[in-house]
């Protein structure tokens, strides 16, 4: 029972560290429309989807080498050993990456059509990407030492910090993208040292190849899988940026920026009972717990579909300037790959928990070559509404591959209708009914939701005023 109170307490701040910095990064989404102009925001995100599968593709999947052998280690100076051994080759082969990308980055992107400069703005994203590098252990470690206060505490003022010093350089400053991307590298170049200080105590500088080639024998075969998934949520926006504008690429960047909201508190509670699926896989009773679980997970994700969608019209309206309003048309098409990607991921906990983790990878794949090869032939022809629709529809075909493999003997007819019934509430409230008073639609579409909500309250079987009750007594 201790225990189990303990492992909710960690996770409940683990969620937290996440959770917050990323809706930081979401309160400055108002103020940023109304200073950057679509091509300006389109650039910062075109910038930050690249980073993020730089990141990814500089680690190597170390880090989970790293998760999976620190325990195995013999003792406390064998740990220490292998936090700085990993440490070092990172670092050297990051900057590599960066000796690589200054050499011949320009000619790279050039291939690439992109309409983004390298120089500063790429750039810029490569050596903030290099900095960030050093988070990344560090945070694993103390996760491993189950000391999740300190890395939340870290986590949340690195948000803090990005968030005042964003808007210093855009809104004082006037440094419009350029401001934003120099907020990142500066923060992470300061916080790079930090992550170093409080690991200072758990690392002994080494560098042993011997080892090295072991973990890359574990690591490299699963580094495929992670950057095809990358590659899955990126493709869009470099091909968007390839065949159509700036503007465009800033009008998507924004109608993504809302969906993925959904992601955000997703994850959260995705982190909540992930441990719980790998305590409970195999005992008696499981099967009947996860339908349950997996109800009261698609509940909550389709009541943040509704409402994202729902309201992103008088979301854009209110909180961003003229420019960008045109975004609302595109979120509801795009939210749909956010619920499919956030529900993957508890199926895609059961394939782990299975062992059969290489499957995981081989959905990553097909869910790149999707994603690739349908933008390139359908963007120039049909634009934003193609990127839109074939990153939902990817994302979905990854789901139910992940569904049918999990091979789980439970019903998803509950699920499947009730996905008809926000898919229909949401069509009639963002494409047919078009009030012109923001309040009164917001008063109309308000009503409206919590009738769907109560429908969908029956069709799960769910009941929200005993669910939260029940919560609140645990």
């Amino acid at each position: 029972m201790k225990e189990n109170k303990q492992l909710i307490k960690n996770t409940t701040i683990y969620a937290l560290g996440d959770i917050v910095p990323r809706l930081l990064g979401f309160i400055s989404f108002p103020i940023l429309t109304r200073y950057l102009s679509p091509a300006d925001y389109g650039i910062v995100n075109y910038v930050g989807t690249l980073t993020t599968f730089m990141l990814a593709l500089g680690f190597l999947c170390i880090n989970t080498y790293y998760l999976v052998f620190y325990y195995r280690c013999e003792d406390d100076i064998t740990r220490k050993k292998l936090l700085g051994n990993l440490t070092s080759f990172v670092i050297l082969f990051n900057v590599f990456i960066v000796v690589l990308f200054v050499l011949f980055g320009p000619y790279f992107f050039s291939l690439l059509g992109s309409n983004i400069s390298f120089y500063p703005f790429i750039l810029i994203g490569v050596f903030t990407n290099f900095f960030n590098i050093f988070s990344i252990l560090p945070s694993a470690l103390y996760r491993l030492l189950e000391k999740p206060l300190m890395l939340t505490i870290i986590n949340i003022s690195r948000g803090v910090i990005t968030l005042v010093l964003t808007l210093v350089l855009v809104v004082y400053f006037k440094y419009s993208a350029l401001g934003v991307l120099l907020a990142g590298l500066l923060v992470n170049f300061i916080y790079a040292f930090v992550f170093l200080y409080i690991s200072r105590k758990h690392i002994i500088w080494n560098l042993c190849l011997k080892q090295i080639k072991e973990v890359l024998l574990f690591s490299l075969p699963l580094v495929p899988g992670t950057l095809a998934y990358y590659v899955t949520t990126i493709s869009d926006r470099i091909l968007i940026d390839k065949y159509l504008s700036l503007n465009d690429l800033g009008i998507y960047s924004t109608a993504s920026t809302l969906a993925l909201i959904l992601n955000i508190f997703a994850y959260g509670a995705y982190k909540a009972f992930e441990p719980f699926i790998f305590k409970t896989w195999g005992t008696d009773g499981f099967i009947k717990t996860f339908e349950n679980i997996r109800n009261g997970f698609v509940y909550v994700l389709l009541i943040g579909v509704l409402c994202l969608s729902v309201f992103s019209k008088e979301f854009f309206q209110i909180m961003s300037n003229p420019q960008f309003h045109g975004a609302y048309w595109y979120v509801p098409m795009i939210i749909i790959g956010v619920y499919s990607s956030s529900l993957s991921m508890l199926y895609g906990t059961i394939i782990t928990a299975q062992s059969k983790t290489k499957i995981n990878s081989l959905i990553n794949i097909i869910g790149a070559g999707i994603s690739i090869v349908l933008n390139i032939f359908l963007l120039p022809l049909y634009g934003l509404v193609v990127a839109a629709l074939v990153s939902s529809f990817s994302m979905t075909v990854m789901l139910s591959i992940s569904m049918w493999y999990s091979r789980l003997q439970i019903s998803h007819i509950r699920p499947f209708i009730s996905i008809l019934v926000i898919s229909t509430a949401i069509f009639i409230l963002v494409y047919i009914i078009d009030i012109d008073n923001i309040l009164l639609s917001i008063l109309i579409k308000s009503i409206a939701i919590l009738i769907v909500i109560a429908i969908l309250s029956l069709t799960l079987a769910i009941n929200p005023i005993k669910s939260i009750i029940g919560f609140y007594k645990k």
